[in-house]
């Protein structure tokens, strides 16, 4: 492969070693992100003019060269095979907020009852950043210098090709779960939700009413949001293995003998996909829809044994 102008100079490609088992973009051509948080990410790393890097750091993470990332408070640490031998390391430090930024915040977002509703339900509402900036901070990167980024390849761009590979991933993991976010700026997500949650209270539904979140229900007393956040006790999980996997009895005094019925269940694998996706798959497969097919051919097989049609 000849050498080319990349806008920074002459940049002689190289062809990486083939990975296997490596992290995987599920993207296999166009856009790296689906939600409105992963594509703001993204944006952020597009705006740096990476010239060829960029692509090159697209074809690396669809390719799986990607073999590990680790997020922390502030850091995020990867392995990349390039064509050296011996993996390179990556860095993408970003800058945590301080413990009091984190109270401001959820305290600012708790005034703002939609913000607090979706956050505390695991949403993230779409213009969260504005109450990041009425504070002079930003939820996202929004230059270069915001990012402090290293890579062990002899690379003298940065961000490289390599350190892009692993941005479009976070991308896509940010998808999965918009909360890595804040883990990244430092926030810690139990203390944040405790704060966030104590500032939302019934003194607050009036805010919520003008903006149409919540509406009273002329036949409960109080209204729907005092429901929402009134505290719950969690309910234990049942002793008795028939209500645990789904049966209840109709007398609860009915004397507990088995039912011997037995049905497949409506939704296959039900259990692996409340739990949802692994973080950073690396199989070559969907593990939820091989899964799937699994638990398919078990139900089947499990019912010709109960019925004796099968040994």
């Amino acid at each position: 492969m000849a050498a080319y102008w990349d806008g920074y100079g002459y940049y002689e490609p190289t062809k990486p070693i083939e990975v296997k088992g490596g992290i995987k973009a599920k993207s296999r051509r166009g856009s790296f992100a689906q939600s409105w948080w992963a594509k703001r990410w993204i944006e952020t790393l597009e705006s740096f003019n990476l010239g060829a890097r960029l692509d090159r750091g697209k074809s690396y993470a669809r390719k799986g060269q990607v073999t590990s990332i680790k997020i922390e408070s502030g850091l995020v640490r990867a392995k990349v095979q390039g064509s050296d031998p011996r993996p390179y390391s990556v860095t993408i430090k970003v800058r945590t907020l301080t413990g009091s930024e984190c109270e401001l915040l959820a305290e600012k977002l708790a005034l703002k009852p939609i913000f607090a509703a979706k956050l505390l339900t695991g949403e993230m509402p779409e213009d969260i950043d504005s109450a990041f900036k009425e504070i002079g901070l930003s939820l996202f990167p929004e230059k270069i210098d915001d990012l402090e980024t290293d890579c062990s390849c002899p690379d003298w761009s940065n961000p490289c090709k390599h350190i892009a590979a692993v941005y479009y991933l976070l991308g896509e993991e940010f998808d999965r779960d918009p909360f890595l976010i804040f883990k990244l700026r430092g926030v810690d997500m139990d203390d944040f939700m405790s704060i966030l949650g104590k500032g939302f209270v019934p003194e607050t539904a009036d805010r919520v009413a003008e903006a149409g979140a919540f509406t009273e229900s002329p036949d409960k007393t109080g209204t729907a949001l005092e429901a929402e956040t009134s505290p719950v006790s969690p309910e234990p999980l049942p002793l008795d293995p028939e209500a645990f996997w789904g049966r209840l009895p109709e007398n609860p005094v009915e004397e507990k003998v088995s039912s011997l019925e037995a049905h497949i269940p409506q939704v296959p694998a039900a259990l692996p996909k409340r739990l949802g996706k692994f973080p950073f798959w690396c199989g070559e497969e969907d593990m939820l829809e091989v899964l799937e097919e699994i638990y398919k051919k078990a139900s089947s097989a499990g019912m010709m044994i109960f019925l004796g049609e099968r040994k």
